[in-house]
Formats: C-alpha cells, structure tokens, sequence
C-alpha cells in the first residue's frame, strides 16, 4: 500500500503515517507484487448523504432545495448515500505515482470488473444491505431512537456510478484533477471573538482573555498539507486562506531557503541545498507572493509543476499561516474568487474543497446579530457584494460546472451544521461532512486531527466519481406518509453492507474498518450522516410571513423566531417580525 508521510508536521503520531492509505487500514497482504488486476477492496467509505426522488427505472435526483430556474419541483421520497470503493494500491499505473485508489466502473478487482449495468453486472442494489438504527433530528437523543425510523437490512432501490473523471493518462489532461482548496482563517479559528457570544459578527472585540480557538491543533492545515500530498503529481492545485481582511489570499510561498548545504540560497526541494534541507522562511529575499495582486498570485502558484506544488505547500507549514485567524468569514465571496479563478482557467474536473468552522458571517443571515451593543447596525464586510443566493445563482446559470466538497467542523458560536453548505455540496455534486470538535475532547489534539484527516481522504477519494446509493425511505415523503418534517438537519446512523462473492477481500474492511459504519465513534466523534429536507415558504413552517415566526430561511431552515430587523426580504426589510418597504427604526 502506498503510505504519505507528511515531513515537518507538528504532532504527528503512529496513525498519521496511515492517514491517507487506501482506506487507513494496517492490515498487511503483498499487495505490491499484484498487477492492476490483482488489486483488492481496501475500504468501503460512506460520505454523505442527500434526500433524492428515485424514480421506478432507478434513477437517483438529489433534492437539494426549492426549485430553481429550469429545475422540476420534486418532493423527496428516499435518500442518496455517496460511497468511496477504496482498493490496494495500483502497479505500474500510467500516470506515474497514481495516487487516486478509488475505485472506478469498469475497473478490474480480483480479476472481475465492478460494472451497474448488464448482464455481467457485479455492483447491484442486491448487492447492498443498509441497516438503519435511527433517523432523527441532528441532536436528538442518541441512546434511543424517538422518531422510530428505523430498519434492518433494507435493500436500496437503485446503485449507480458518477463519474466525474477517468483513471488518470498522463497524455490527457481532462483526466486530471483541478483542485482549489479554501482553508478559513476568521477569527473563530483562533478565539478572536465576542467573549460573550463567542461569535465574530460583531465588529471585533477586545481580545478576551482566554483564547478557545475552534480548531485549537491547527488540525485544519495538517489534513490540508497531507491532502495536497496526496495528489497525482499531474493534477493541479491551488490554496487560499480567507477572513475579513481578505476574501481570498493565495496560500503559496517561495520563501524557501537552504539551511545545513549552501546555506541562504534560494530552493524549491532539498536536492536543491547540497546535503542540507530547502526550509520554508529562510530566503534571504523573503517571499514575493505577499508582493502579488490576486491574479498574478493564482497564476503563478496553479499548476501541478514541482514548483507551483512546493510554493503551496511551504505556505500550509503549521508556523507559516500567512493571516492568522481574524475577523469575520466572507465564505461566499471566497468561494467565488476560486470558482472565478477556476473557470476561467480550466474546463474540466473542477473542484472546491472548503474547510471552516461556521456560516457566512461578512454578508447578511439568520445567524447574525444586527444591532450591536452600542445601537449601531451591523454591515456587511466591506468589499463583499456576493452572498449565498448570489452564488447560488451563478452556478445555477452556469450549470453547476465546479463541485463544492465541504469540511465544517464545530465551534462555540456556530454549534449547528450549515444548511447553506449542505445545499451547495448537494447541488453541485459534492459533498458535506460535519466534525463535532466542541462535543469531542478538544485537548486531544491527536483525536481531532485524526476526524479531519480521515474526512479530508473521503473527499480525497470521491473527487474522481463515486457511487451513489439510493434507499426509498417512506419517512422523506410529505405528512401524513411521511415523518421528516422540512425546514429541519436530520441525522441517519447505521450502516452499509456491499457484498459480492466474486470479492473475497471484502472481508479485510468490514473486518478492521469502521468507515462503513455512519454513527458515533471513538472520542464521541458523531459520524452520522447529515442532510437537510428544505423548506421553501413560511407555509412550510406553520408560519405566515417570510420575517415573522415560524418563517422558512434563505437556507431553506424553519426559524421559530421572527428573522433580525434589516434582514433583507422580498418586499425590503424584515422590521418587528414583517417584510416591510423600510426599517428605520430598527438601528441606525
């Protein structure tokens, strides 16, 4: 199996060296002397899960939200899990180091293809067994299950495969991955805000006392180096850091420099230093990227050459986070920068991989505060004119043509998973996992970083395709049929089975790895899965108006409180629980 070890990464421990292996499992075989038709099934993971219509011939629509332009209205009546086949390494793959060990349609694993469709079909929904032990609102009771969704072996309705690229050719670059990654550096992520709410929307407090960073072992930048290293060497990669003072700052630095062999002089890899080490902020000329307008900055670190990777992973150092965690969190707007900046570079195999610890908090949301202690209105972040409907929009104009993979851990101010980001991982075919770090030990940091690498490898694995599962749940459908209520993060905790006897290595995952299994683990890391069934009125809600109680929100949430005076509105403002033409009196 192929092993990435991370070099100068604080608190590395015993698990880390196995962190982005096929599936993370110890188990031993002499899987290097196998050709590509000898590989076997290292790991079965389950990522995500959506509400998806599943039509009688099988096919699986994703449920995202209201409706929009050129979009069928269809109600919900099952779920879609996302599932990673994770095999053994390959040998001698024609890209070079081919590091992507999921499993593709078509693809040989023990001398037998895995194909959906045909009369030699060996991925089927009979193949499937899927045990549910409870599906209830995220945050319910975890002993018992009050909603009584529940069921044993239930065979899906339908399997199918999304690809989203071929196994990777070193003469076709439309087989290789284009990856942006935007690491949240607000002020959350270091403790920097109010002592009181523990929430960054107001204007910046005075630093409290006690700093409680949400991600306190920088876990975020160890998972994010090790997944960079991870990649084929042909794919393409970019960073970005992002908080209230920039949107979007490219995470790349060539201030590298040699220390122990031509001390002083420029580098890009230790081979350059002459049996000394190329080390991050040790040039003498320092680091020109901090010098560099936004576009000349992403010009010159995307790319897959030895360069471009070097200048982005000298700025994931653990030491080296160039905006130290600050301000407020312009989500939105950042996610823009890199969608702009990949779709006007590269046509194929895009994709977004976000990690922060909460909602937008530069642009206007039911999350916020809107009057600050002092009386004044609380404004938007300056230079950010693109929210999560602007965003939404633009996409949806667009085709959808970049997938949203998102990595939202917990924090103080923000304890609830994200149904805005769930909504955009769902319409664009990614994907959304939340890490519940604040009901973890947060003193151990070891167990931390191990949930963020171990989500980062799910998202690792599905970039290039997955497959999708679809169970027909009579729970998902309207009342009286159904029991998920709308406008509400539910919660679905079990297990998924795939067997075949074609596949005797099977057995090795469902023996030594839990990644199949959606419930709580070790260090009460909750691994259910997520999904939100949206509103899309305040009728859903039992409600009236679209500001007053009982309202649905943007992010298609049910709210039982009225929404915050000068939340925008259909009709211009909410003020005292109505949409109404001015709310002058609210703040000023």
């Amino acid at each position: 199996m192929t092993i990435f070890t991370p070099t100068r990464i604080a608190r590395t421990g015993t698990w880390l060296t196995a962190a982005f292996l096929g599936g993370a499992l110890v188990s031993c075989d002499s899987t290097a002397k196998f050709s590509i038709p000898d590989r076997k099934f290292a790991d079965i993971q389950v990522v995500t899960s959506f509400p998806a219509y599943i039509a009688d011939d099988g096919s699986i629509t994703r449920v995202c939200g209201p409706a929009l332009t050129n979009e069928i209205d269809l109600e919900p009546n099952g779920a879609e899990f996302t599932v990673n086949f994770v095999s053994t390494s390959l040998k001698n793959p024609a890209c070079e180091k081919d590091n992507d060990l999921s499993i593709k349609e078509g693809e040989l694993i023990e001398l037998s293809p895995l194909r959906t469709t045909g009369a030699s079909s060996t991925v089927s929904n009979q193949n499937f067994s899927v045990q549910l032990d409870c599906v209830e609102p995220r945050g319910g009771a975890t002993g018992s299950c009050p909603t009584g969704i529940q069921g044993d072996a239930l065979t899906p309705a339908s399997v199918k495969y999304e690809a989203s690229s071929n196994r990777c050719s070193p003469s076709r670059p439309e087989t290789w991955l284009n990856v942006a990654l935007l690491i949240d550096a607000s002020g959350s992520t270091s403790g920097l805000v109010d002592p009181t709410t523990n929430r960054e929307d107001n204007p910046l407090p005075d630093t409290p006392s006690t700093l409680e960073p949400s991600d306190p072992g920088d876990a975020r930048i160890t998972a994010s180096r090790l997944f960079v290293q991870s990649l084929n060497s042909k794919d393409r990669a970019i960073a970005y850091y992002f908080n209230e003072k920039n949107p979007g700052t490219v995470a790349a630095s060539d201030n590298k420099g040699c220390i122990g062999g031509n001390d002083g002089k420029a580098c890009l890899t230790d081979d350059d230093c002459a049996g000394g080490a190329c080390l991050a902020g040790e040039n003498p000329q320092g680091n020109t990227f901090e010098l560099l307008a936004l576009p000349d900055a992403q010009k010159k670190a995307f790319g897959s050459s030895t360069a471009s990777r070097e200048y982005l992973l000298a700025a994931l150092e653990d030491s080296k986070i160039k905006d130290g965690g600050e301000g407020r969190a312009p989500l939105w707007q950042s996610i823009d920068v890199a969608y702009q900046h990949l779709k006007a570079t590269v046509k194929e195999n895009r994709h977004i991989v976000i990690l922060t610890d909460g909602p937008d908090t530069c642009s206007h949301g039911e999350e916020l505060t809107y009057v600050s202690s002092d009386g004044k209105c609380r404004t938007p972040c300056l230079n950010v004119d693109v929210d999560f409907e602007k965003l939404r929009q633009k996409m949806v104009d667009d085709g959808y043509p970049v997938q949203l993979h998102f990595v939202q851990w917990q924090s103080k101010g923000y304890k609830q998973p994200d149904a805005q980001m769930m909504e955009m991982a769902c319409r664009t075919g990614g994907t959304y996992q939340f890490l519940n770090f604040e009901e973890m030990n947060k003193s151990d940091l070891d167990g931390l970083q191990r949930a963020m690498t171990k989500a980062m490898t799910r998202v690792r694995y599905a970039m290039g395709g997955s497959w999708r599962v679809g169970l027909k749940l009579n729970a998902m459908q309207k009342p009286p049929q159904g029991s998920v209520a709308t406008g509400e993060v539910w919660a679905i905790g079990g297990f998924l089975k795939f067997q075949n006897q074609l596949f005797p290595s099977l057995a090795t995952p469902y023996e030594y790895s839990t990644s199949w299994k959606f419930g709580f683990d070790s260090g009460n890391e909750d691994r259910r899965l997520l999904f939100r069934k949206s509103c899309s009125s305040a009728s859903d809600c039992n409600g009236t108006d679209s500001c007053g109680a009982n309202h649905c929100d943007v992010g298609g949430l049910c709210r039982s409180k009225a929404a915050p005076d000068k939340l925008p509105c259909s009709g211009g403002l909410c003020c005292s629980g109505t949409c109404s033409a001015d709310c002058a009196t609210a703040c000023q």
